[in-house]
């Protein structure tokens, strides 16, 4: 019979992967309800369009991934694995499409982070862009590190949890009123693999501590003092041109 704590030790990925969606759920899910609240109608472009399907598919297809490996279905997670990195590629990509069409528009779709009627620079519109850094560093990392699972899978949940950023800022837009709270659980959501660590290996693994240590500077530096450069607004009106 396994203990209890190896039991919750092993679906520790899947809680938090699910964690993740329901953030998702709670920041997208209002402007799709309520299409009256929305800066520009449905249907969607294309870009939004397949930025969309790709983000949906590639939190399907990570939660799927952590549950292979807690099932104890090890050899069907490395056959899906290929897939999944590629889906990750895609993600950044279209991310990145998705918000230079925003930054052309000067605002967003929901209507939640722009409110109906202003509009934003391009240098602005583009800034959380910073996050796809230090998402793609991860990934790539994962990749490398692909044969080490103790660093694999906490390359990928810090690539997952870096990817919150756009969809807590979403949840602030809805409820201006949890700015606070959601601040905080933005950043202590980067660390529970290395609570994790601590709580069920009684030592943090370098890359849970590392990892969650660079995202949490990197991205308020690159919002605050690279966005407000010269070279980032010069950079982002060539871009949307």
């Amino acid at each position: 019979m396994q203990h209890p704590r190896s039991v919750a030790d092993r679906w520790f990925y899947v809680t938090v992967t699910m964690l993740v969606i329901l953030v998702n759920v709670v920041a997208f899910g209002p402007s799709l309800v309520n299409p009256a609240g929305r800066t520009v109608p449905l249907p969607l472009t294309s870009i939004d369009l397949a930025h969309s399907l790709v983000s949906v598919t590639w939190l399907a297809v990570f939660l799927a991934q952590v549950t292979l490996v807690a099932g104890g279905r090890p050899t069907v997670h490395r056959q899906l694995g290929v897939f999944g990195v590629l889906l990750s590629a895609a993600f950044i990509v279209v991310a990145w499409l998705a918000l230079v069409a925003g930054a052309r528009r000067g605002f967003d779709l929901g209507g939640d982070l722009v409110p109906r009627g202003t509009s934003v620079d391009p240098g602005t519109f583009l800034a959380p862009a910073g996050a796809l850094i230090p998402l793609g560093a991860f990934v790539g990392a994962a990749v490398w590190y692909r044969q080490r699972s103790a660093a694999h899978k906490r390359l990928m949940m810090l690539a997952l949890l870096t990817s919150t950023g756009a969809s807590i800022a979403h949840v602030v837009g809805h409820w201006p009123a949890f700015a606070l709270p959601a601040l905080i659980g933005g950043t202590l959501i980067l660390f529970l693999p290395a609570i994790r660590d601590r709580v069920w290996e009684g030592r943090i693994h370098p890359v849970s501590l590392w990892g969650a240590i660079f995202v949490t500077l990197w991205v308020p530096v690159f919002l605050i003092v690279v966005a407000s450069t010269a070279v980032w607004r010069n950079f982002a009106a060539w871009v949307v041109q």
